[in-house]
């Protein structure tokens, strides 16, 4: 699991029937905060979980 805001990580997740990666992001609890879309890479799945942490640690 990596951190991607504060109070929020992540994992990232291989969705082999669809062929792209997608991070998964939890509290420090462990449930489940939000989730990214589906990305052709890691590293484009990795920027999006970071952006998404942005805005839920803005709430």
């Amino acid at each position: 699991m990596d951190e991607y805001g504060p109070g929020i990580v992540g994992e990232v997740r291989f969705a082999r029937q669809d062929g792209g990666y997608y991070v998964q992001l939890y509290d420090r609890e462990g449930n489940v905060v939000g989730k990214t879309g589906l990305w052709r890479t890691e590293a484009k799945a990795r920027e999006a979980a970071r952006r998404l942490a942005e805005k839920l640690a803005g709430k």
